[in-house]
């Protein structure tokens, strides 16, 4: 029995007919679970790509909305509906997708995240796994919506490095925006580490790093613009000529006066003939006289001491008698005749006085020079100037809605050590009603103060100036330094040079928007919206 058995072994062992397939039944349940494999992987392949490319299309979509400020709160429905729009195998039982904001890159809520999960039954791999397959996909989308560029300070160099320069002891701050020309790779740098709030700090070169305490660093801008370049200096033709003159003060004396009173009589007999009668006919008419007590007198002259002046007044004639004379008589007419007496003591003076209140009142027009020597007052309107604008020291200087236009390459605007100035700048209303300027141009004026496109000469403010600036300063061929403060109070000014340095103990508080439209525009970024995962 055994051995009946071992030699069936052996014949099977020996015979190779029925092999293949062994084989195949052997590996049937493996080939049947790969195909059944490869199907669910291909299907579950093809729903997350399309999951995916769904997810990707409404991140952009809600990042696209969130772009601009009349879409921003619609960005959940934009994502969504872009979402459904690109669903097909998987349309229809796909759960809405989860969208959110987050944070990226330092922004806060600056990205829209897609997050999508979907559980679907997948025919083999439920019959291995018992259960349905489950595909989650996210995308985010980065966005930066339009933003304008602007500045209260700009440097219009195009090529220098350091056009912008800003020392360790500032005070103040402004948000009004600091902003430079130049491509170099560090148009705007800092000579210490002053952590005064400057607002955008806008280069279309490199900015320091350390600027990163001051504001927010935007470098190698391309597009930035000198906003006023275009604009063409007001034009002097048929603009009076006038000439800068303080008024003459006049001098007063004062001096103790003694007011006597003489009186006398006149007589006259029938019309014309005046008679002087002798001491016995007119003893009954004696003179009176009297006294009062000094009192102080101005003099507009310089009296001399001793010297006696009066004044004398007559009383109407009136008949008093008759006069009996070799000729006949003859009717007697008196007239009273009273001279005041001014005896003077030692004068004292002279004391400055008159002309007006000694301001210097100018009207717009032509000067070749203004060299400030008195209190000086600018009337509205446009001043050009051929020579210099000197504030002089320690005199008062006003004027409110004016422009001052240097004519020449060479001229020059002098804010000395003690100089006391307190301008603001012309308005687009006097430039359209006074000089013609059209709605446009005129608002490219708006507040100018200071117009200086030729003069290519240093210009310095000292910190002991009393300077109260309101208004725009365009001096775009001039090298700046401010080294104290340039205004005060509430008042607003902004910087148009070639290069500037702003240090020493200088206050930026008033760098500000003259008006309620803004700093000077400089620039735009435009809409920025791309898939980051």
């Amino acid at each position: 029995m055994i051995a009946s058995i071992h030699r069936t072994m052996r014949k099977l062992k020996r015979s190779t007919g029925g092999n293949a397939a062994m084989l195949v039944a052997l590996c049937l349940p493996a080939l049947i679970g790969s195909s059944g494999l490869a199907v669910d992987v291909a299907q579950w392949y093809m729903w997350k790509r399309e999951l995916q490319f769904a997810a990707d299309q409404a991140a952009l979509a809600g990042a696209w909305a969130r772009s601009s400020a009349d879409t921003q709160g619609e960005y959940i429905t934009r994502a969504r509906q872009e979402f459904d729009a690109n669903l097909a195998a998987t349309k229809g039982g796909t759960p809405a997708a989860s969208v959110t904001l987050t944070s990226y890159n330092g922004g806060t809520d600056n990205a829209v995240n897609v997050l999508v999960s979907v559980t679907k039954p997948l025919a083999f791999t439920k019959l291995i796994t018992g259960g349905d397959t489950t595909v989650q996909v996210t995308a985010t989308a980065t966005y930066s919506a339009v933003q304008n560029y602007t500045a209260c300070i700009l440097s219009v160099n195009p090529t220098d490095n350091k056009s912008a320069i800003f020392g360790n002891a500032l005070t103040g701050g402004s948000n009004c925006g600091v902003g430079a020309l130049a491509t170099g790779t560090q148009a705007i740098v800092e000579t210490g580490d002053s952590d005064v709030a400057l607002g955008d700090i806008v280069s279309a070169g490199g900015i320091e790093d350390t600027f990163s305490n001051n504001g927010t660093i935007h470098e190698f801008v391309q597009g930035l613009s000198n906003p006023y370049a275009s604009l063409v200096e007001p034009n002097p033709a048929g603009q009076p000529a006038k000439t800068y003159s303080c008024p003459l003060p006049t001098y007063t004396w004062t001096a103790p006066v003694y007011y006597q009173n003489v009186v006398t009589y006149n007589y006259i007999y029938h019309i014309d003939t005046v008679v002087t009668l002798g001491p016995r006919e007119q003893g009954y008419l004696a003179p009176s006289s009297n006294t009062t007590p000094a009192v102080t007198t101005t003099f507009t002259s310089q009296p001399a001491a001793g010297t006696t002046v009066y004044s004398e007044t007559n009383s109407p004639w009136e008949r008093v008698g008759t006069y009996r004379g070799w000729t006949g008589n003859r009717p007697l007419y008196r007239s009273e005749n009273i001279m005041s007496y001014k005896i003077i003591g030692t004068p004292s003076g002279p004391i400055a006085s008159g002309g007006g209140d000694l301001t210097a009142r100018l009207e717009p027009g032509v000067y070749s020079n203004i060299n400030v020597q008195c209190a000086t007052s600018f009337a509205s309107g446009i001043y050009w100037i051929n020579g210099s604008l000197d504030f002089g020291q320690n005199k008062p200087v006003t004027g409110s809605d004016v422009l001052f236009v240097m004519l020449g390459t060479a001229n020059n605007i002098r804010i000395n050590s003690n100089s006391n100035v307190s301008l603001s700048g012309i308005s687009a209303n006097t430039l359209q009603s006074r000089y013609g300027y059209t709605a446009t141009d005129a608002a490219k004026l708006n507040n100018m103060l200071f117009f200086d496109k030729k003069n290519t000469s240093d210009f310095d403010s000292n910190g002991n100036a009393t300077v109260d600036l309101n208004g725009v300063l365009y001096m775009p061929s001039r090298s700046v330094k401010i080294n104290g403060n340039m205004s005060s109070g509430n008042r607003c000014m902004m910087l148009v040079s070639d290069t500037f340095v702003v240090t020493g103990s200088a206050n930026l508080s008033n760098f500000c928007a003259p008006s309620s439209d803004g700093g000077m525009k400089i620039g735009q970024r435009k809409v920025s919206v791309r898939l980051i995962r």
